[in-house]
């Protein structure tokens, strides 16, 4: 509840970070280049003592917090608050906030968030066509969305009207992992009323009451309903994010239990690699548009995209050509093996060249990733990591360094792929990655989202799979369908080094979708 205070008031990139670990923070968040820092009690009765402002302060050195805050619902001790006294003089911003306090803050609060955001057109158009199918009494509906779009804005628009209109209505939101689903909350609260109440049920946490909207991973409630907890019928509105996880057995079959009035998936990605359909749950998508018309129609930033091909042997693939391989084979035949130095040289001469340089990497493993940090560092360029083994508190340390500015380059290792908003990045670096056309798209897309800050995104790809070479090719060929060209000259998206126009023509001209093949799968080269 205090964190969605603060992001309501204006506070930008709040997380909720208490745990094991947590250093004695519970809430970390950023304003005015300052970063804030909260330290929750809950008490049922007593009173808070000096411990709780010690905790908060201790907690500051390590996340180099400029304001301190302990917020409690009941009251602070004489020896709590000389303490923040005695903090106050030596130069600290202590704050000391009770029920009362947090009481008022409240009210006064302006009904819609600081960061309420007003829809594009094709967005307005998005919820409208959703509202539009409920009203004529479908009962399911699909919005395709690239990433970069806003299918998340259009998504807690749509439920913040239909709150609106269905006041006494439940609504369950769900994804497939813990932290999409936090995000997922943090990122509605935006569009929602300070009326509407929001809750997390996942990794052990669970909501009092059922009213508002209920973020979920599907695992927790479909445990909740094998272990007999009555939850057929009981939710009106159901919202899948990144649906193309949905048709799982598993998860189709929560979903037909649960039996909502009406089912909603979104995703930027609406295909699967076992070719199952998302139709057969959701229906026919109500609205959809792609990356490319999104890029088109001057929704996603300017695209300088330069496929780095120059360390591909030409000559092997003509003596390979007839012996059959698969994808991996050839991959491992096609590539000289990797030249990390050569590449974190070639990414910091653009860093250079850019102003106002913001970097996302997107790497393989925790072990590359770790190694690209230690070159970067050896060009003067600050450099933090993201992966699933960081501790939270560690990982909004780096997120938030990334964002004020204090790190030029962030690497991720796919925990940017989805949900996580950076529209400051103007350049992205595939760094050898492994491919995967959803994932390929998600990435791709973390550094389209348009920012008053830049004018245009250079992506730097080094290639590391045959099957990217596929995916560049097809972008620019799903931009040839246009007439105008827009936002990318000589009418192709992709720019590639070294590169011969007649390879696909001449050696995959029979095969179609070659970048949704897996690592099995033979290429059978024409003569």
């Amino acid at each position: 509840m205090i964190a969605r205070y603060l992001e309501h008031r204006g506070v930008s990139d709040v997380s909720v970070v208490g745990g094991t670990g947590d250093k004695g923070a519970d809430i970390v968040g950023s304003y005015n280049q300052k970063r804030w820092l909260v330290q929750a009690k809950f008490r049922s009765s007593g009173v808070i003592p000096r411990d709780a402002i010690e905790e908060a302060y201790n907690a500051s050195w390590h996340y180099d917090a400029n304001v301190l805050i302990t917020a409690t619902n009941q009251k602070f001790t004489s020896d709590a608050i000389d303490y923040r006294k005695e903090l106050k003089g030596q130069g600290f911003d202590m704050r000391l906030w009770n029920k009362d306090n947090i009481i008022a803050f409240e009210s006064a609060l302006p009904v819609d968030s600081i960061f309420k955001r007003s829809l594009r057109e094709y967005q307005l158009d998005a919820v409208k066509e959703i509202h539009a199918s409920l009203e004529s009494g479908a009962n399911k509906g699909l919005v395709t969305l690239a990433t970069g779009l806003g299918k998340t804005i259009v998504a807690s628009t749509f439920i913040s009207e239909y709150l609106e209109k269905n006041q006494n209505s439940k609504v369950l939101v769900l994804a497939h992992v813990i932290d999409l689903v936090r995000q997922l909350d943090r990122s509605c609260w935006s569009q929602f009323s300070k009326f509407i109440e929001t809750h997390i049920w996942t990794d052990g946490e669970l909501p009092v009451y059922s009213e508002g909207v209920t973020f979920a991973t599907w695992q927790s409630v479909k445990s909740a309903v094998d272990n007999g907890e009555p939850l057929e019928g009981v939710f009106d509105l159901v919202v899948v994010d990144e649906c193309h996880h949905a048709p799982s057995d598993s998860f189709s079959s929560l979903l037909n239990y649960l039996n909502p009035k009406y089912l909603l998936g979104l995703t930027a990605t609406p295909w699967r690699g076992d070719g199952a359909s998302l139709r057969i749950l959701f229906g026919d998508p109500v609205f959809s548009m792609d990356i490319v018309q999104g890029m088109q129609e001057g929704y996603l930033a300017k695209v300088d995209y330069r496929m780095m091909l120059d360390d591909i042997d030409w000559d092997e693939i003509r003596l390979l050509s007839k012996q059959g391989l698969t994808v991996k084979d050839l991959n491992t035949k096609l590539y000289i093996p990797e030249r990390d130095i050569g590449m974190i040289e070639e990414v910091s001469q653009v860093i250079k060249k850019t102003k106002n340089a913001s970097t996302l990497v997107f790497c393989r493993s925790i072990a590359h990733a770790n190694r690209l940090q230690a070159f970067f560092k050896q060009y003067d360029i600050a450099a933090g990591v993201l992966h699933s083994e960081l501790h939270r508190s560690d990982r909004f340390i780096n997120l938030s360094n990334f964002r004020m500015g204090k790190l030029k380059v962030l690497i991720s290792i796919e925990m940017l792929n989805e949900g996580i908003d950076v529209p400051e990045v103007n350049i992205v670096v595939f760094a050898r990655v492994t491919h995967s056309r959803r994932i390929f798209l998600q990435q791709l897309g973390r550094g389209l989202r348009l920012n008053d800050n830049k004018t245009h995104v250079t992506v730097i790809d080094f290639v590391a799979d045959v099957r990217r070479i596929a995916a560049g090719y097809d972008l620019n060929a799903a931009a040839a369908d246009y007439k105008e060209d827009v936002n990318y000259p000589d009418g192709d998206i992709v720019k590639f080094s070294k590169y011969s126009q007649d390879f696909f023509s001449e050696y995959l001209a029979d095969m179609a979708n070659i970048d949704d093949l897996d690592e099995d799968a033979h290429l059978d080269f024409p003569e």
